[in-house]
């Protein structure tokens, strides 16, 4: 597979995407990530220059790749050929995305086979439309065992507003994706925790699905039992929020739901969706860069030779990893087990049919 991952922190936005571009001929692919600031013209732009790829981009916290991890930079991959690809994006995400179902069912049916086939796909973020869009694309995928990965945009982390683009058109309530299959090999899904279990296990009992709020655990107010489990007092619980997420449990996996805020008569709101009678587990961070480590060992065994990959890397996750003077070490470190790869930090994951915070999800191609 021939691709090639290129960055520019240029202030000439022209130079910047010759710069980050250097060395593409005609890509099949074009994924981008970049600041908010820039990314309305980089959009554009890169549609000019590259009139016959597809293009996907985002905006990022941080864009990531072998050389580190970057902030207000341009961050791009450019895949020549070994892929066989189609994308096209669903609309209104944060109400009826099933209105633009047959655009995936279109783009399915280009494909001869679908063997070692995955999407990949990017929606706006902060208009909780995650769950929405997985099950519209899920609702076409699960029938052809197409998995799914992806990432909700991102911004400087102060919720300010994000963006995704397709060839060229920027959209704020939207979601982009593409069906990549790889001719040369299989494709990898991995998911990496950094936070472990404590002993404090609750059930949801009131719960308002839509507004992504929990009132009850247990049938008593929300943020009661959680500050009970920390030890400490509802006026005191806003602290604890981003160190100590919640996981909610399906099966025997566990999927990271962040807090967002306590609101008012004592409930919790999330950055995902949690159901009634969901069980859930207060989580405390576990040691990151021995889990780090652990999960570049496993790849490297299960795939000695990737040809690239993809990253999103949760934007609190960033965000530690930066307070703890990290994030750049980190961004070269996976550069061991993902060879060249580029990455982008938003406001969540998606994995299959889940969407969930503060993970790391990869997508490796051999």
């Amino acid at each position: 597979m021939n691709s090639k991952v290129g960055k520019s922190s240029k202030s000439d936005l022209k130079e910047a995407i010759s710069e980050a571009t250097m060395g593409l001929k005609s890509p099949k692919l074009i994924l981008f990530f970049s600041d908010v600031k820039h990314f309305q013209s980089y959009s554009e732009q890169m549609k000019d220059k590259f009139k016959d790829s597809i293009i996907l981009g985002s905006t990022t916290f941080a864009g990531f790749c072998k050389d580190g991890a970057y902030k207000d930079t341009l961050i791009v991959m450019g895949i020549e050929d070994g892929i066989e690809c189609y994308a096209n994006v669903l609309e209104e995400v944060d109400k009826y995305p099933l209105k633009y179902v047959d655009r995936v069912t279109e783009c399915i049916n280009k494909f001869h086979d679908t063997t070692n086939t995955v999407c990949f796909e990017i929606s706006t973020a902060l208009i909780s439309c995650e769950e929405l869009v997985l099950s519209t694309l899920n609702s076409v995928f699960e029938e052809k065992k197409i998995p799914l990965f992806g990432g909700s945009a991102g911004d400087h982390g102060r919720a300010e507003k994000t963006m995704i683009s397709f060839n060229g058109i920027v959209y704020n309530n939207a979601c982009a994706f593409v069906i990549i299959k790889n001719l040369s090999g299989k494709i990898r899904l991995y998911r990496e925790n950094i936070y472990k279990p404590t002993t404090h296990y609750f059930t949801a009992t009131k719960v308002d699905v839509r507004n992504r709020i929990v009132y009850e655990y247990d049938n008593r107010p929300a943020a009661k039992v959680v500050a009970e489990a920390l030890n400490t007092t509802v006026k005191n619980l806003p602290k604890y929020l981003d160190s100590y997420p919640l996981g909610r449990i399906i099966g025997n996996d566990m999927y990271i739901t962040a807090n967002q805020m306590v609101t008012e008569n004592d409930g919790m709101s999330y950055h995902a969706k949690i159901y009634n009678n969901s069980k859930m587990v207060l989580l405390e961070p576990d040691d990151y860069r021995n889990v780090i480590n652990e999960t570049i060992d496993k790849i490297k065994k299960d795939v000695p030779n990737p040809s690239l990959a993809i990253m999103i890397n949760c934007l609190a996750r960033s965000m530690l990893f930066e307070k703890d003077g990290y994030l750049n070490e980190f961004a070269k470190k996976m550069s061991g087990a993902l060879g060249d790869y580029i990455g982008f930090a938003g406001y969540g994951e998606q994995l299959n049919q889940q969407h969930f915070n503060q993970t790391m999800v990869l997508a490796v191609f051999e």
